[in-house]
């Protein structure tokens, strides 16, 4: 997975300046999921969370940023800014514990493997939630009916 940051990079460039702010945040999020079965095929949650988020997409390509931003922004923007992984495992262990939605799969990582994890793995991981921040924050701020 780490290799897929420089890729990251310049994606996101793209998708910035070819899509729209709600089309680059789904997309990103969907590459980011994928990124997650790839590294963790066991983990048949993130595969079904895939799967619904895809679903989503087509159908209201809104309510996954609602959910995105309602179950990671709004708790974890600084956590994800600051890279506290201490802080995001905790948040990790009490979200999935009270309250499991498509993006609880993604925070599964934290809790599960983020201990065996190498450096550049974590760094990957981090580099994708700022982005997907930065992204929630743009498509938020357009046009779009809330």
């Amino acid at each position: 997975m780490a290799a897929v940051f420089f890729h990251l990079k310049f994606y996101c460039l793209l998708s910035i300046r070819g899509m729209s702010a709600l089309g680059a945040f789904n997309t990103q999020l969907i590459r980011f999921f994928e990124q997650l079965v790839e590294t963790y095929p066991e983990e048949r949650d993130i595969k079904l969370s895939l799967e619904a988020i895809r679903g989503a997409k087509m159908i209201n390509p809104k309510l996954i940023l609602d959910l995105f931003y309602e179950h990671v922004y709004k708790d974890l923007k600084d956590i994800i800014k600051d890279k506290d992984a201490d802080a995001m495992i905790e948040y990790a262990r009490k979200k999935i514990a009270t309250q499991f939605n498509e993006m609880s799969p993604a925070l599964t990582i934290f809790d599960k493997h983020w201990g065996t994890m190498t450096a550049d793995n974590q760094d990957v991981i981090w580099k994708y939630m700022q982005v997907l921040c930065v992204l929630c924050e743009r498509a938020r701020a357009s046009k779009l009916p809330f």
